[in-house]
């Protein structure tokens, strides 16, 4: 198994990609919603590669999601797809 977080601007395109990934079988999805650009976004879902982005630039909601190792690769580019910046 495999785990990533995306990150996404838009409650939008958050619905959207998670509709895809149940369908291609996700072992598990967690949302983080409401994560508002004046507030701090949760040190436990941060990890180094979202902490260079800016309060003004902070995403809208924190996806993490776990997948068989052999469908990763297709998950992250559903996730990209549909806006999602990575996280891993």
């Amino acid at each position: 198994m495999e785990n990533f977080t995306a990150a996404f601007r838009s409650d939008h395109d958050l619905q959207q990609a998670v509709d895809a990934l149940r369908k291609q079988g996700v072992i598990d999805l967690q949302i983080e919603p409401g994560v508002e650009p004046h507030q701090p976004m949760p040190t436990s879902l941060l990890g180094g590669g979202l902490s260079h982005l800016s309060t003004a630039e902070s995403p809208g909601c924190l996806l993490q999601i776990v997948v068989e190792s052999s469908r990763i690769r297709q998950a992250e580019d559903t996730v990209t797809r549909f806006g999602g910046q990575l996280d891993r």
